[in-house]
């Protein structure tokens, strides 16, 4: 399924105080009409150069969403939802019109429960899973957990835990994420999580026992690797057509389901991302049908792909963001209100020392 030229067109407006990019995308399906009367809106990370979101879950949501060719806004942000996820998505009606700094409209935190919330919809037309076998939906499940709890989860350990350094100047996170050449709050805000997080996922890594055998972590990942190429490989040429490009997705279907977005996401951190992981060496040197599957899903899926890595600012901290606005004047406030009680405090002992 191709997504029409137009849908690669961006447009600016605004919602509850926020700066959104939207695609114009067309839905060729009844539903059409229904759909028009709800707005999703994204929020995720700012782009980053080479693999656009330094997000897997992020890019699978978007990809859902692309695959399904379902409208959508974007808004790029550091702030996580209610629950402290990101990505998240918020249905606004489309008729309602936010005044600066409201916050309407459903709040969906987590990219699985955006993609199960938009199949369980009927409003939305979602044909991604359509003809997809108990048995299909079942190794999906399966494999996507492999991806999100273990994979990923081995990324993470190599690019914060341990190169740390070159996973921020490679993706220029102080400038694309943090905004640290435009906002000195974001620069100081960088400079703590940079030192702060490599700590946190080595004890997150811990937890997970991915540490306790660290000469073996590498190919753990790699035979979750082999696994997706086999099954990739078990799809087999299209029996309508016998050509293997309509074989190109997972169960040898032409179309793109929840599993190719979140294989895609995934695949992304290691491909796009301008750092040697040892994943990115295992997937060129074994997995030709991952790799024929993650250029032909761009192609099909992310034409605008280069146009949307592109810097973008981070809502969270834009200088007119009425909510940053308004915690920068409480956080104003209280600071005046301690210099006032401390100079009270000196005051009062110098009077006592005095009068002594």
């Amino acid at each position: 399924m191709n997504r029409d030229d137009s849908s690669s067109r961006e447009t600016t407006s605004t919602i509850a105080g926020a700066a959104l990019i939207g695609g114009d995308n067309s839905i060729g399906s009844s539903k059409q009409e229904k759909n028009k009367k709800t707005r999703i809106v994204l929020y995720t990370f700012p782009p980053v150069p080479s693999s656009y979101s330094m997000s897997p879950f992020g890019l699978k949501a978007e990809s859902f969403l692309r695959v399904n060719n379902l409208p959508y806004d974007i808004c790029y942000t550091s702030a996580f939802s209610k629950e402290g996820l990101i990505p998240y998505m918020r249905l606004f009606p489309t008729s309602h019109n936010c005044n600066d700094g409201d916050v309407v409209g459903e709040e969906v935190p987590d990219s699985n429960a955006i993609i199960a919330r938009l199949l369980d919809d009927p409003t939305f037309s979602t044909p991604s899973q359509d003809g997809l076998t108990k048995q299909q939906e079942a190794v999906t499940h399966a494999f996507v957990r492999m991806l999100e709890e273990h994979t990923a989860q081995i990324g993470f350990l190599y690019r914060y835990g341990l190169h740390m350094p070159e996973f921020c100047a490679v993706t220029q996170l102080r400038e694309r994420l943090f905004m640290g050449d435009e906002s000195g709050l974001g620069a100081f805000i960088f400079k703590l999580w940079s030192k702060g997080q490599p700590k946190g996922t080595l004890q997150k890594s811990k937890l997970r026992n991915l540490l306790r055998r660290p000469t073996d972590l590498w190919s753990t990942s790699f035979e979750d690797l082999r696994a997706l190429e086999d099954l990739l490989e078990g799809g087999g040429p299209s029996s309508s057509t016998g050509d293997d490009e309509c074989a190109c997705f997972f169960f040898g279907r032409p179309e793109a389901s929840v599993l190719d977005c979140a294989v895609f996401g995934h695949l992304s951190q290691f491909l796009f991302i301008q750092m040697d992981f040892p994943q990115k060496r295992y997937l060129i040197e074994n997995c030709p049908k991952l790799l024929r599957f993650m250029k032909h899903f761009k192609t099909t899926y992310w034409p605008d792909w280069e146009t949307k890595c592109q810097k973008q600012p981070n809502d969270k901290l834009r200088g007119d963001n009425p909510i940053l606005k308004k915690k920068l004047r409480k956080l104003k406030f209280t600071l005046s209100g301690m210099v006032a009680v401390s100079v009270a405090a000196v005051g009062l002992v110098i009077h006592r020392w005095r009068t002594n």
